[in-house]
This record gives C-alpha cells, structure tokens and sequence, in this order.
C-alpha cells in the first residue's frame, strides 16, 4: 500500500451500554462495517484497473469485466455561452418527465419548463410496445400545448431512459431489457429513437430526437453547462452510476468499431456503469451475502447493493432482526403488527431520520413505533438504532468515495480533467441519498481527499445538481447539434 493520509473512522464512536450483551453486539457489527484503509485502497486500485480493461477488452471476453465502459457518442464540451431551445424526455420507473429548457448562454444561464406525467399500471405490460410509445408521445403533445409551442419549429429532443439499452450511436440504440415491472416482449431489440420518433411523426408532433443519454452522462452535462470544468458526473440513489471524460486515443475497443467516425484526438463521455463492481473488491459480510441472496439479482451489482437507496434500509433492518433474536433490543418483532421482519419495510430514508436525531431521539422513536409498529420503544432501543444507521450509511459513504477516488486517479494518471497550467474540475453529483443524507456528501468528500494526494485534492471540487437527468437531456441536445454541425464541416 502507497504511502498515503490514513482514513481515519474513529467518527462513529463505541458507547458504553448497559449490558455486555448490547456492547457486544454493537461491537460485532462495527467490525463487519468498518472498511480498513488496506480495503479502500484495493478498491480504488480496482476500479481503476476495470476502467483501463473494460475499455480495452474484446467483445468475446465483456463478461470477465465489471465495468463496461460504454462510449456516449457525446464528445467535446459545453462551455456555457451555447443558445438554443431544446426539449427533454426522461423515463424513471413509471415517472414521465416532459421539459424544455432554454439555454441563455451567458456563462450557464437556462430557464426550465417542466411537467410530469404517470404511466398507468394497465399499460406496463402488454403485447405491443407501440402502445406504451403511442402514450408516452401524448405526454409530449399535451406539454407542447400546455407551453404553447410552435408548431412551425422543429425542436431537438435529447431523451434519458430508464431502459436497458444497447447504443450505438448519438441517436441509436436498441432495447435489451425494459426492467422496472415493465413487459413488452416485441420491445427487445428495437431501435427506441426509431419507436418514438414514428410516433410523434404519427402525431403530427414537430419534434426530432437527435441524442439519447444514461442518467450519469445527464448528471455531468447539466452541471457541465454551468461549470464547464467538470469532468465526472454520478448519479446515486436507488441506484448508482458514474460518467466521466476520456480521450478517444484511449477508448481501444471503441477506435476498432468506429475510429472513421470520430477524431483520436478529441474527448468523450464514458459511461462505467459501475453498479457492476463486484464482491471481490469489495468488504463484504453476512448482511450483504443475504440481501444478495434474497434479491432478484443474485450475484451481480454487489457495489449497488452495499451503497444505494434500494438496500441501504434492508441492510439496517437485516441487523435490527439480527438484535433483536438476540435481545439487544428490547421490543418484540414477532407481534403480528410488527413490520421489522417484513423485507425492505425500514427505508433508506428512516436512515436519514434517525442519524440526524439527537435528545430523547423522537424521531426515532416515530421510526420505529409508527412506521415499523415496533411498539413501545426505550432510549437504548433508539440510540442503538441510530448507531446502526451510523455505521451502515458511513461504509456506503467511504465506498461511493473510494470508487470516485479510483477514477480520478485514473484520470489524472491518463493526463485527463487536470490542466497543467494549475486549473482542476469538478465533479457533479445527483440523486436521493447523496442530496437528502445528510451526512453522506462529508464522508464521501473527506474520504476522497484522504485517498488521493493533496495536490490533486486540491483542484477538485464536488457539486450537488438538482434536476439534473431532465436538464442534462436537453444538454445532451445541444451537444449533439454541436457534433453534427463539426461532423457537416469536415
């Protein structure tokens, strides 16, 4: 191991309890979440191995590779003067998003227009994916007349999906799975910008898809536009994902499928899809091995699983049971009104609640007697919840910092993000847990500046976005615009 600051995670202190029973249990679980400063570094040092492989690697051999390294198609940057007016499309679950954004210029300076919209439960699944699109297409035409729109102007439309698809250009990409309760089976395979744009033709509509995006590529160009420095953007919430900036000359795999279509000699945005790295990098323990077996992805996305908004609150609830069989804690989970042994009923949030609770900790006990009906609670109840809450969403935290640290390491080892003239970048964050955790955003940023030098620390800065996938859509627009106008010239 390098010679480095040493992570320091004497934060979450051991109280003294009342009995040698609690102690103990309390120390146990403390043992299995703390992450060693030998542990982190293996994990930085890995996922910065994964980006260069995953880069690199042969079709043949993509599975033996956590991270997948997926071109964008988006090159170049946003420098925060472009004007224009753009319309963005995001699917999240059931969530429709619908919004124009015009971009001012001015150093950053957009107005947003934005309606949502909701996908009925009759029309999740079905026989015709056509009938999902000929909906989601209304959603579009009702905003345009709300807004009043022109119908003399074409607009670009930069789309972010929640589907899983495979691109293969700016504005190509094909379905490999609809995910989140949907069901069409005649949509796998199919070109998504095609789908939509037949429908809004059918319709009548004066819109042209002319880019589509992931969630991480959206995070980064919307507080690119703003701050033109940045470099990386990450999406964690529910789930978690990381973009960034590489130079083309390094993209090998990439330059072998498409090096007649794009200079060696420019940037562009690599989506890692980095909820991918897997166990073996990773401190995992009996907690993780349970909620990875009873999950509906078993032996994948263990990064996800140990960090994100969709386990963070089963993880706790798993070691509240844990204490509870053990008489740590005091009420009875076994009374039938009880909701602490129903799987994923103590949410993420609850962990916002109870780490930020000091006093009687009240908010705890509304935790845990009204959500969780635990029944009547005792102070030592609730500060052992809110330990829990501590050490569980701490280890996520200096994970999530960690993996940001490997990649900046790579970048700058790479000459990429890091002006020699002394100019740093940023990095923009979106999502739930990042925004509403409040302590998440210190771990996370004192974590990273242990793990990388101090020179490099220093030109780095970390931004929280809000609106940031409907916004970075429309970015993603203007950029494609850009693209093609280059692409037109030469």
């Amino acid at each position: 191991m390098t010679n480095r600051k040493q992570y320091m995670s004497s934060e979450i202190s051991i109280q003294t309890f009342k009995s040698a029973n609690q102690q103990k249990a309390i120390e146990e679980i403390e043992s299995l979440f703390q992450v060693s400063d030998e542990k982190l570094d293996i994990l930085m040092r890995a996922v910065g191995k994964e980006m260069h492989n995953g880069l690199n690697i042969q079709e043949t051999n993509e599975k033996q590779n956590d991270l997948k390294m997926i071109p964008s198609f988006v090159a170049g940057y946003p420098t925060g003067n472009e004007k224009g007016t753009y319309l963005a499309l995001e699917i999240s679950g059931v969530d429709i998003y619908v919004c124009q954004v015009r971009l001012k210029g001015e150093g950053g300076k957009l107005a947003i227009n934005q309606y949502q919209y909701k996908i009925p439960d009759h029309l999740t699944a079905g026989d015709n994916m056509r009938v999902l699109i000929d909906y989601i297409v209304d959603c579009v035409a009702d905003f345009q007349q709300r807004i009043g729109s022109s119908l003399d102007l074409v607009y670009a439309m930069g789309i972010s999906l929640g589907f899983a698809v495979s691109q293969t250009g700016l504005d190509k990409g094909f379905i490999v799975a609809l995910e989140h309760g949907f069901e069409y089976p005649n949509a796998i395979g199919s070109d998504i910008v095609d789908l939509f744009q037949k429908g809004f033709q059918s319709k009548g509509l004066p819109v042209k898809i002319v880019a589509m995006a992931n969630d991480s590529v959206c995070t980064l160009l919307a507080h690119a536009y703003q701050h033109p420095s940045t470099r990386i953007g990450i999406v964690h919430s529910a789930g978690t994902n990381c973009a960034y900036y590489d130079k083309v000359s390094n993209l090998g795999k990439f330059l072998k499928q498409h090096g007649n279509h794009v200079s060696p000699h420019s940037d562009m945005i690599i989506n890692t899809e980095w909820c991918n790295i897997s166990s073996k990098y990773l401190p995992s323990n009996k907690f993780d091995e349970t909620v990875d077996i009873e999950s509906n992805n078993k032996g994948i996305h263990a990064f996800e699983k140990m960090t994100t908004g969709m386990y963070l609150g089963e993880l706790v609830r798993l070691i509240l049971v844990y204490f509870a069989e053990s008489s740590t804690l005091s009420f009875d989970i076994d009374d039938e009104d009880c909701l602490i042994r129903t799987p994923y009923q103590f949410d993420t949030s609850y962990m916002y609640v109870c780490e930020a609770d000091d006093g009687v900790l009240e908010g705890t006990r509304v935790v845990l007697e009204e959500m969780c009906r635990t029944g009547e609670t005792t102070l030592l109840d609730r500060e052992i919840v809110k330990k829990v809450c501590e050490l569980v969403g701490q280890r996520a935290a200096v994970l999530l910092g960690a993996s940001i640290a490997g990649v900046v390491e790579y970048m700058v080892a790479n000459g990429i993000g890091l002006d020699p003239a002394g100019d740093g970048f940023a990095i923009s964050i979106s999502g739930e847990v990042y925004k509403d955790y409040a302590s998440f955003h210190p771990r996370v940023c004192e974590t990273l500046k242990t793990l990388i030098p101090d020179e490099v620390a220093a030109k780095l800065s970390v931004g929280i976005v809000k609106h940031s996938r409907i916004v970075g859509a429309a970015i993603v627009a203007m950029m494609a615009e850009k693209i093609n106008q280059t692409i037109d010239m030469l």
